[in-house]
């Protein structure tokens, strides 16, 4: 059954009809989608994925701290080299 065979039958008003038609449509759905989902796991064993790079970024850490003139002390933390 199709997806207007389901459309029919709930316009003429036949539930049984319809609830085959519904039944049968998602069920073939549902196999589907599972049978990518076994192809795409079954991929991801064999095939090792592919490791990203990071990347470092620079930190600034604040102490809270107030200089002679009343403004707060940055300290920056520079551990990367450009």
């Amino acid at each position: 059954m199709t997806t207007l065979d389901m459309v029919n039958a709930a316009i003429s008003g036949d539930k049984e009809a319809f609830q085959a038609a519904f039944d049968a449509t998602f069920a073939n759905k549902v196999t589907d989608a599972l049978e990518v989902k076994k192809v795409e796991i079954a991929s991801s064993l064999i095939t090792p994925e592919v490791e990203t790079n990071e990347v470092e970024t620079d930190q600034v850490e604040v102490d809270g701290g107030e200089s002679s003139d009343g403004s707060a002390e940055v300290a920056a933390d520079e551990t990367s080299s450009t």
